[in-house]
């Protein structure tokens, strides 16, 4: 009865395992959304109500979900405060700091710390060219991320099924 029970428990604990590896890609494609909306919404308070970049960002916060809204916050505080750091600088302090651990991988992080470099030094014209090949970039990604959602959550949660039946079978 005990080994009954211990082989249920390493069973359903492969399981879980494979459907947060698969939580996991459905939460970097939420993220990947939110942030396209973010960049969508920055862009327009640049085009259409010509702000500057530090209040556009307090403008943006109040329309957008974690983690980014914390970002932005984070970001428009740090230039407020006119601490002498370049503005690359500070956004890539931004993004270790609030968006670590938001759910993106490592060459997602990458490239939105590549959109800082660009944008802190450019007049507006170039700033929204930065935001439109920055929103093609995210399409990609998205596009990308949606095809590895399909490929691989299903065998994700198969995967971790069969690794506890697996692991049982070796253990016993």
């Amino acid at each position: 009865m005990v080994k009954l029970l211990g082989a249920l428990l390493v069973i359903l604990a492969g399981t879980g395992i494979g459907f947060k590896a698969s939580d996991n890609l459905c939460q970097q494609q939420d993220m990947l959304k939110k942030l396209k909306k973010m960049i969508i919404l920055l862009r327009g308070e640049i085009k259409y109500n010509n702000t500057y970049i530090s209040q556009a960002f307090e403008n943006v916060s109040d329309k957008i979900a974690a983690p980014y809204k914390g970002f932005l916050l984070y970001l428009a505080a740090r230039l407020d405060e006119n601490c002498g750091k370049p503005f690359s600088q500070l956004w890539r302090e931004a993004v270790e700091v609030k968006l670590k651990d938001c759910g993106l991988v490592k060459h997602q992080l990458q490239k939105i710390c590549e959109l800082g470099d660009i944008l802190g030094f450019l007049d507006k014209e170039m700033q929204l060219a930065a935001f439109d090949l920055f929103t093609e970039q995210l399409e990609a990604m998205l596009e990308e991320n949606s095809l590895k959602m399909k490929d691989n959550s299903r065998l994700y949660k198969c995967l971790g099924f069969m690794g506890g039946i697996l692991v049982v079978l070796v253990i016993t």
